[in-house]
Formats: structure tokens, C-alpha cells, sequence
């Protein structure tokens, strides 16, 4: 059945959009799917995970502004059924809105002109996935939309595709190995005819992946892995690292690990994929390497061997032909990961002018405490890297090198504490929405303070396991005592904007940006919140009394007004309170429970 997009009703769209994403757009439209191309350019819809390939979170409606922001109210909401964390945002295509809840993965298409009448819904059956293994939960982050079809991976590796009209399944492939806990969580992004999409399970020991699939037909069209032979990664003639040390080996998928390490080595791809239409590249970062403990991945005669046994590509960010799946190039953030530093996050798109030129851009602020701006068409750093909370791993980064200044103190051993308590622990900012603000030119996003003593662990590997192989002692707030911090940076300067710290959870959530001068997210408290995008002062709050793992996002309704939405939610058993909880913990703010609110103004 082909997809007609219903017509508007009392008003009409606005189609601007900001003319360096219409530049990019239009050049790029030859490599990238031509109704994506056009609806990304109607402001009044949001048909993609972060709204743009781009992935920039931001909306550019208007009416909704930093100073009306405070009339805001609740207009609708609709119970979604799942006691769970929901972390996948919805999108809007016409007057319909589709949300994906996690495990047991339903979608829901919303009649906006009925304010969220249920027009259809599916659930995917997955007899054959045991949740207990999942790791890390039940989550999927994001469903797509292209040829008139609802695409989504759900936790146990199927890949569909829905009649955006009817929900009727077009066509179901299964991509993932169950019996190695091998399961897709990311959003496909959905370039030409190709679904791109990637695994999950590199705490299982799973060997990290991208594929594209036919969006007509489900069929494969190329996979290639993160690790292992250059045939493997899809390293040929086209591959043209900017570092040295990225050359330095002629199969650096597998002169990088020790034996055949490499084939349990974890650089998985679950998180967020970003597209630049003007070069047909698609960017994207790798999970941890398998298992944390680098004994199992390095020669224990040398160790730490950090000029041999680096592990690539695990926590690095990668740059592929979205349509060939030729890798181009590569950079590792840390190399040798051994701190669980996975590289999920959006990589910006962006042109910046530095020193006066403009460069075109991948901006990301890393999972290892690190802010990077990269030329997106070379991976060279284009300028001094740095530390956005408290890092001690590693001092900074040389940029002649590429590589990482590391701190002996922070290396990891079996059966031996690092001397130091290591930061950030697991993640500076981890896998949830960041925002960027062509207006303001700043990155908005949560940042973490947390700290721990790591020591590694020994076992043999089962297939379908788990595979860390490491021990956390210490937990707990690093200097200065904040727990979470919601940042604005200037990736041009490397200057911080503002910074709102809180001491009551960590508030690690997702971030939205909008043109009317706002940032919105949510606290560990249970408020959603309107914070000024160039000062940082907060707005407007409302008590939702949940959680937030999904992103805000933002559309214009059948009557031509701007709404927001948000779907808070709680899983049943986070946290439990006890008698002896203070009266001020987070925990006590939040109940189970997954609701989709949608605000407006009076």
C-alpha cells in the first residue's frame, strides 16, 4: 500500500530551515532518500531519531519561546502501557505521531488530528529473547521513517518494516545471533535505499557490526565488522586515516590484538548514526572493547603495550560510505579501552569557521570525558581537545599523535586496584540525546562526576554470558562534589557557555534544543524543564513525578501551533525506597510508570 500523508488542517507548516542544513541537504541529495530530504526540510515534522541526519536535536519552530515558554501546559497525554524505561523519542510524519516502547516493543500510530487517538498498533512477538541477558535492559532507541513504511530493529534482532498506514508487516529479517546475547537497539537511519543499523552486546563478548539493509525488501546489501581482517571492516582502497598510528599496521583490526583476541572484542554499534548528504558519509562510535579487562586483549609479558595492543576499533568513532559501507576513516578515542568508554553519542554535523576558515565538522563530546572536533571528511582534530568534567584517566590528547596522554595510575591489571580512583567512571556523558544549536552555536548535553577503583577479573568466556571481567570498588562523586551537570559548550572556542549542577541524582538525560531560545530535558527529580539556551537560566518546570530516558522533540499540530512532547518513564524496580531513604533522594520524586505528554501554549 503506498503512503499518502494526510493533509493539514487550520494552518500550515513552516519549511525553513537554518541555510547551512538546506545547503548540505540539497547538495546531498543524489546519495540520500529523496522524501527524507524533503521532510526533513518541513520544520512541522520530525521524522527521524534527533530530527535530522544530521543529528543535531533541534528544532527550528519558533513559537514556543524563551519568553512565552512560562504559559506552557499540558494539552493531552496517553498511558503507554509499559512499566519500563522508554528511551526511543517519538517522530511525527503528517498528522500522525509513532512511538516504540521497549521490550515487548510496541508501536503506536497516534491520530494527531484526534489528540493521540490509537489509529493502529503492533507488538513484535519475540518468543525466543530472554530479557535477563539483554544487556543493558529492555530499551530500543528509535524507530524511522521513509517510503511510506515505520522501520525498527527490536531488542532481539528483528528488522522490519510496518505500513506507516496500517501497521501491516511488509517484510521481517532476523539479523542478530541470539544464542550469543547478540540483540539491536539503535534508531536505523535510513540513507537512499539502505536501513543502517548495528549490534549490541559487547559485554557478551558480541563482535561489533554495521550493516545496511534494502529498504524495499529487507535484504543485506553489505555487513562489515568494527574488528578483525581489513576484508572483514570493509578496509580498501577508499581507507585513509588521518594519524599515523592508524597506519602503522597492515591489518590494524587484528595486529592490534593479541592471538585472536579480536574475535570477542566487544566495539559494538548500538547507539545514534549520523549522515553528511555532501560527502555520503556516515558517522558513527563503537561500543566497549571485550571484554574491559585488557589482559585477555594484549600480551601479559609486555603489558600495557600501549604501542602494540590498542584494540581497533573498539571506542573509536568511524566514517563509512553510506552506500558502499567502505570504511574511510577512523579514530579511537581510547585506545586499549579498558573503562567501558563506549562512543554511542550523536557526531555532529556541523560547519564551524575556526581561525577564520570554515571547516566542515564532526563535534562530539565523548563518553571519556573529552570534547572532539574532528574534520569530518578526514578525522583530523581540528582543534585542542578537552576535558569537559573531571578526567584523570588520561591528561589530554596529543594532536600530532592523535592519541591519548595516558595515566599509568588509571591502567587496569588482574587482581590489582588501580592505585587511583578513576574518572570518570563508565561515562562522562553517556548514550543520551545531545542537542546542537545552529542559533546559539553551542552543544548542549548531560555531563557525569563520578569516580571508582577498577581491578580485573578472570574467567572463560560462555557464549551468551556476561563478559566484563571487572570489579568497581569506590563509587562515588568525583571533585567539587556535583554529581550531574547540564552544559552549553562552544565547540569553536572550547569555551563553556553555562552549567546547571545538581547533587540530587545525576539528571543524565536526554537534551532538546529549539530556535525559540530553549533547552529542554528532565531532572532526576521528576521535573521537565525549560532552560534559557543562551544563559542557562531555568523557565519553566512541571512535576511529572517519572523519569526521563527518551528525548523531548517538537512539531506543529493540524491547527498550525507548536507542541511539544515527551514520554516520561520508570522502570518498577528503580529504585526502591526504604524506610531509611533521606526525604530529598531522587528516588522519591519518581514512580513507575510511562505516560507521553504533549504541551502547547494557552
Amino acid at each position: 500500500m503506498t503512503y499518502t500523508q494526510p493533509a493539514r488542517r487550520n494552518g500550515r507548516r513552516s519549511i525553513a530551515l537554518g541555510c547551512a542544513l538546506a545547503v548540505l541537504l540539497t547538495v546531498g541529495a543524489a546519495f540520500a532518500n529523496a522524501e527524507l530530504i524533503r521532510i526533513q526540510r518541513d520544520a512541522g515534522q520530525w521524522v527521524m531519531a534527533n530530527g535530522n541526519y544530521q543529528g543535531w536535536n533541534y528544532s527550528t519552530l519558533n513559537q514556543i519561546t524563551s519568553y512565552n515558554v512560562k504559559n506552557l501546559q499540558v494539552k493531552w497525554t496517553l498511558q503507554l502501557g509499559v512499566t519500563d524505561s522508554l528511551e526511543a523519542p517519538p517522530i511525527v510524519v503528517g498528522n500522525t505521531m509513532y512511538i516504540l516502547t521497549p521490550k515487548p516493543n510496541t508501536v503506536y500510530a497516534l491520530d494527531l488530528t484526534r489528540e493521540g487517538f490509537i489509529k493502529w498498533s503492533y507488538r513484535v512477538d519475540q518468543p525466543n529473547l530472554s530479557q535477563a541477558k539483554a544487556c543493558c535492559g529492555a530499551q530500543s532507541r528509535g524507530i524511522s521513517y521513509a517510503d511510506g513504511k515505520i522501520v525498527l530493529n527490536s531488542l532481539d534482532g528483528q528488522l522490519m518494516a510496518l505500513d506507516a498506514n496500517t501497521g501491516t508487516v511488509l517484510w521481517n529479517t532476523q539479523v542478530t545471533d541470539l544464542s550469543i546475547t547478540e540483540t539491536t537497539t539503535n534508531a536505523p537511519l535510513i540513507v537512499g535505499s539502505n536501513i543502517l543499523i548495528g549490534n549490541e552486546g559487547g559485554e557478551r563478548g558480541v563482535r561489533g557490526w554495521v550493516a545496511a539493509y534494502d529498504l524495499q525488501t529487507g535484504e543485506q546489501v553489505w555487513k562489515f565488522y568494527n574488528t578483525g581482517p581489513n576484508a572483514d571492516m570493509g578496509i580498501g582502497e577508499r581507507w585513509n586515516p588521518f594519524y599515523e598510528i592508524d597506519k602503522k599496521w597492515t591489518e590494524p583490526g587484528v595486529d592490534t590484538w593479541y592471538g585472536d583476541s579480536w574475535k570477542l572484542g566487544g566495539g559494538t554499534a548500538w547507539g545514534y548514526f549520523t549522515y553528511d548528504p555532501e560527502s555520503n558519509l556516515f558517522y558513527y562510535g563503537t561500543a566497549n572493547c571485550g571484554p574491559w579487562n585488557p589482559d585477555y586483549r594484549r600480551d601479559p609479558a609486555t603489558a600495557p603495550g600501549l604501542d602494540q595492543y590498542l584494540s581497533k576499533y573498539c571506542a573509536s568513532t568511524i566514517a563509512r560510505d553510506a552506500t558502499t559501507g567502505e570504511m574511510v576513516w577512523a579514530y579511537q578515542n581510547t585506545p586499549q579501552d579498558q573503562w567501558d568508554f563506549d562512543e554511542p553519542g550523536q557526531n555532529f554535523v556541523a560547519d564551524l569557521t575556526i581561525d577564520g576558515q570554515v571547516v566542515k565538522a564532526l563535534i562530539k563530546p565523548a563518553r571519556n570525558g573529552f570534547f572532539y572536533v574532528f574534520d569530518r571528511l578526514t578525522g583530523e582534530l581540528v582543534r585542542d581537545v578537552f576535558a569537559y568534567t573531571n578526567v584523570n584517566w588520561a591528561s589530554g590528547v596529543d594532536r600530532e599523535t592523535g592519541m591519548p596522554i595516558y595515566n599509568e595510575d588509571a591502567l587496569t591489571y588482574t587482581d590489582i586496584p588501580t592505585p587511583i580512583s578513576v574518572c570518570p567512571f563508565i561515562a562522562g556523558n553517556n548514550w543520551y540525546n545531545d542537542a546542537y544549536s545552529p542559533a546559539t552555536g553551542l552543544v548542549y548535553f548531560q555531563a557525569e562526576n563520578r569516580c571508582a577503583t577498577f581491578t580485573g577479573t578472570e574467567a572463560e568466556y560462555t557464549p551468551g554470558e556476561s563478559y566484563i571481567l571487572m570489579s568497581f570498588t569506590d563509587i562515588g562523586n568525583g571533585p567539587g562534589g556535583w554529581t550531574g551537570e547540564l552544559q552549553a559548550w562552544d565547540p569553536v572556542t572550547g569555551q563553556k557557555a553555562w552549567g546547571l549542577k545538581t547533587s540530587t541524582g545525576n539528571d543524565a538525560k536526554p537534551v532538546f534544543a529549539t530556535a525559540g531560545n530553549l533547552v529542554f530535558g528532565g531532572t532526576d527529580t521528576g521535573e521537565f524543564r525549560a532552560v534559557d539556551a543562551r544563559s542557562g537560566q531555568v523557565l519553566w518546570t512541571f512535576r511529572t513525578g517519572s523519569n526521563f530516558r527518551g528525548s523531548p522533540m517538537s512539531y506543529t499540530g493540524p491547527d498550525g501551533k507548536q507542541y511539544l512532547a515527551v514520554v516520561t518513564s520508570q522502570a518498577p524496580t528503580d529504585p526502591q525506597i526504604g524506610t531509611d531513604t533521606t526525604a530529598d533522594a531522587a528516588g522519591r520524586y519518581r514512580r513507575a510508570g510511562t505516560t507521553l505528554y504533549v504541551f502547547g501554549l494557552p
